[in-house]
């Protein structure tokens, strides 16, 4: 079994089935999706980051946030089936146990996914040399020459830039 198997989801187990086994498999799924998710997360701000990586971190993300909505649902029948007298002693603390596993397995992701956000806003991804868009002076816009505050930055490779800032520097312009 290796990461790649996990995050591409060839080895999941049935995720509507029922009982203990069910949601102890849910709750697995989620840990292994976590320890995953902080996997992709360390290679955030590394020559590793990419676009692909910061694509497969979210796809990470909405796996575990989609368990864990599935997880929760099963713990709480669960809980609501052990408050019956006929429940083992047991059972109850079995799903106890799952229940405070759960809960210690999204309080983690929580962390992981504040320094995630932390991150991608320090660091901009490596996009390959064959993937960057080739701006020339002569691109067949007219008024290009006109912006010089658009042409200095599409000019710097390495510097992300938002139609925000386009809007703004046309603003000024005007």
């Amino acid at each position: 079994m290796s990461f790649a198997d996990l995050e591409s989801g060839a080895l999941q187990a049935p995720r509507r089935g029922r009982g203990a086994d069910a949601t102890r498999a849910l709750v697995f799924q989620i840990t292994t999706a976590v320890s995953s998710y902080r996997r992709l997360l360390n290679s955030l701000g590394t020559p590793k980051d990419t676009p692909a990586l910061r694509d497969q971190l979210q796809k990470t993300s909405h796996k575990v946030l989609q368990l864990a909505k599935d997880a929760k649902e099963k713990l709480t029948s669960a809980a609501e089936a052990d408050k019956s007298t006929g429940t083992s002693a047991d059972k109850r603390v079995a799903d106890m146990k799952l229940a405070k596993d759960f809960a210690a397995t999204m309080e983690e992701f929580r962390k992981l996914q504040n320094l995630a956000i932390q991150r991608e806003m320090a660091y901009k991804p490596v996009v390959p040399q064959g993937a960057q868009p080739s701006y020339t002076m002569n691109d067949g816009r007219s008024d290009f020459d006109k912006m010089p505050e658009q042409r200095a930055l599409l000019a710097e490779p390495n510097s992300v830039v938002t139609n925000r800032e386009f809007v703004q520097v046309d603003c000024h312009m005007n």
